[in-house]
């Protein structure tokens, strides 16, 4: 599906999907941010409490107006982290033009509504945000980070993340820590929303049959008002190889055990073994032809699931199993003789398998539009932008020896275990 991107100003893109066969548009607007410790709470926080109300809609019941106006939109603020740095998105989803009973864009009343929401929020006589809104703001965002902490496969995996990049941005939670949420004020607040307009790499998205121009000309306008200081994005920390493995085994009440095993990947994420990487993570643990889901899971029945997961903005893997203590050793030793396999060679059935489930999931992004959207959000620290069709057409080139070549690039960096109390304990 094609795709045109254009520069509003600098730092500042717009990617447009001409996608005119849905029923539905999507139209966001993501701001990529540096991910410290200092500001990841405040600038959650202040995403979400400026998709709540502006200076033009002061109250939820107007701005739920507002999208009843536009045919029943629905509004959304997502944050992610993407490499090391944090990415605050306002989207909206909408019917497309095509539908509209007055001719109008209903797509670029949209973005309209975003950019009012985003460069004109809600602020007191004293220019700042409304203190009773922070406040309520706070307690939602402490509400979702316990939430995640309530859901143990994924609190394993941010105690992993949280124990190999300890030492780096990466490590740092993408809603940020609760403690840091408390100490947050109005005016953290507004210097995270001004700093975030100033300095933020931002992408605009539109999936839909929308006037490309239109788009533009109105974000040109929208952003002469800014005094934009975009000098790039921090270079992501890379660490090639792992010097020693970490261990950890922590104990709570939990019915089923986990461990995640975090891999260092000697690779850059513009390298040209970036393809081969995605398809030796699949071969190693993607779909249910994969080395651990046939081997660790089924044939040997040392885990309830067993996944791996390539993230190559930050050069690592993943592994995430559901394992009873007493099969956590033999079932990393297995993981770690499957991962030899495929150094070995010994794969072609996977790979041929692998072929086709990679290419079809790769293409089936064009099935949704919000899928749509969010294929080129996640590429928005990349320094080139590709469709699902390029993606799909390099993953069906690699070679089975780039896979072998991929596997001897992988050390295991981080054991993290966890398990319910011994009895007695």
């Amino acid at each position: 599906m094609d795709f045109t991107q254009k520069e509003i100003v600098s730092g500042v893109t717009l990617i447009s999907v001409n996608a005119g066969h849905f029923k539905t548009n999507e139209t966001a607007i993501s701001l990529a941010v540096p991910l410290t410790k200092e500001t990841a709470a405040v600038n959650a926080l202040m995403i979400n409490l400026i998709s709540r109300k502006s200076r033009q809609y002061p109250s939820l019941l107007s701005l739920n107006k507002k999208l009843a106006y536009l045919y029943g939109a629905s509004l959304s603020a997502v944050v992610t982290k993407v490499g090391e740095s944090q990415v605050l998105k306002l989207g909206v989803s909408s019917l497309d033009d095509r539908f509209s009973l007055d001719s109008g864009s209903i797509s670029l009343e949209c973005l309209k509504l975003l950019t009012s929401l985003l460069f004109e929020p809600r602020l007191n006589e004293q220019g700042e945000f409304f203190s009773e809104d922070v406040e309520a703001e706070k307690r939602i965002l402490i509400e979702k980070i316990e939430a995640e902490q309530n859901e143990k496969r994924i609190y394993v995996l941010r105690k992993a993340e949280q124990l190999m990049f300890a030492d780096e941005p990466y490590g740092v939670d993408r809603y940020g820590a609760i403690d840091d949420v408390k100490k947050i004020t109005a005016s953290d607040v507004l210097s995270a929303w001004k700093n975030a307009l100033e300095k933020a790499k931002i992408m605009v998205t539109v999936v839909g049959k929308a006037d490309d121009d239109a788009f533009a000309s109105h974000l040109k306008d929208a952003f002469s008002a800014i005094n934009r200081n975009y000098s790039g994005l921090n270079e992501t920390v890379f660490v090639p190889k792992a010097d020693s493995v970490k261990e950890k085994m922590e104990r709570i009440d939990v019915k089923q055990g986990k461990i995640v095993l975090g891999f260092r990947v000697n690779l850059k994420p513009e390298d040209e073994l970036t393809a081969a990487m995605r398809t030796f993570c699949d071969v190693f643990g993607g779909g249910p032809y994969s080395k651990l889901f046939a081997n660790v899971r089924e044939k040997m029945s040392l885990c309830y699931y067993c996944s791996a997961r390539y993230t190559k903005q930050k050069s690592y893997i993943m592994i995430q199993c559901g394992c009873n203590e007493e099969n956590m050793d033999k079932a990393v030793s297995e993981i770690l003789h499957q991962l030899d396999e495929i150094k070995s060679g010994n794969f072609d059935e996977e790979l041929n398998s692998s072929r086709i489930g990679l290419h079809d999931a790769i293409m089936s992004v064009n099935d949704a539009p919000e899928v749509i959207e969010g294929w080129y959000t996640n590429q928005i620290t990349s320094a080139t932008v590709k469709s699902p069709e390029e993606s799909a057409a390099e993953n069906d080139a690699v070679t089975k020896q780039q896979v072998i070549e991929c596997a001897g690039l992988l050390s295991l960096d981080t054991i993290y275990k966890l398990s319910a109390p011994k009895e007695g304990n």
